[in-house]
């Protein structure tokens, strides 16, 4: 009688832990540390286009200069040290005597760029003409298939004074050289372009 009862409650003990664990999903060894499929990068949703990236900017003052390089000049000493003349591009102002009304630097791009982006920032030494204005211009150079060149004003900009610096930009694709033309009211100025870039296509 002793084994009988044994016995049935084995079987209640079995099948009671067989209800219990029904539909209970198996527990599995997991390892220290992330969840793998945690660290796969997320899918983009079906039919969404892949982010592009921002075209690429190339500092002006890296390309070579094709012309007009003796028109470079230094940063004024006054101006050395403040952060937003970092590298910049200095074409002296013409002594608007003579022939020199205007001074020209050319730089090479090889129709590799898209568009000129700068600030133009006068500066002139004297008291008397530190309301000077300067006038520049954004010239690009194109070679035409009959091996002529053609020079075409893309970007202008007026009214640039010491305390209203002002944006310069140009559309340069396409271009061979690009060209600034610079002119000042008053001589013995300098033409500062400051964060002078071109965007890579």
């Amino acid at each position: 009688m002793l084994g009988v009862l044994l016995g049935a409650a084995a079987l209640t003990r079995d099948v009671f832990d067989w209800r219990l664990g029904a539909g209970t999903p198996a527990v599995t060894a997991t390892t220290a540390g992330a969840d793998p499929a945690s660290s796969l990068p997320a899918s983009p949703a079906p039919g969404t286009p892949p982010p592009s990236a921002a075209p690429s900017s190339v500092r002006l003052d890296t390309l070579a200069v094709e012309a007009g390089a003796a028109n470079l000049g230094t940063l004024p000493r006054q101006l050395a040290g403040q952060p937003e003349y970092d590298r910049p591009i200095v074409i002296g102002c013409p002594t608007n005597s003579g022939a020199d009304k205007q001074r020209e630097v050319a730089f090479r791009l090889q129709r590799r760029y898209l568009d000129l982006a700068s600030t133009v920032r006068p500066f002139f030494s004297s008291p008397d003409a530190r309301d000077g204005v300067v006038l520049v211009y954004a010239q690009v150079t194109i070679r035409q298939a009959d091996g002529t060149f053609t020079r075409v004003t893309r970007g202008q900009q007026f009214d640039a004074r010491m305390d209203s610096p002002r944006d310069l930009a140009a559309n340069v694709e396409g271009a061979d050289e690009l060209t600034l033309r610079v002119q000042c009211e008053h001589p013995g100025g300098s033409v500062i372009f400051t964060a002078a870039t071109v965007s890579a296509g």
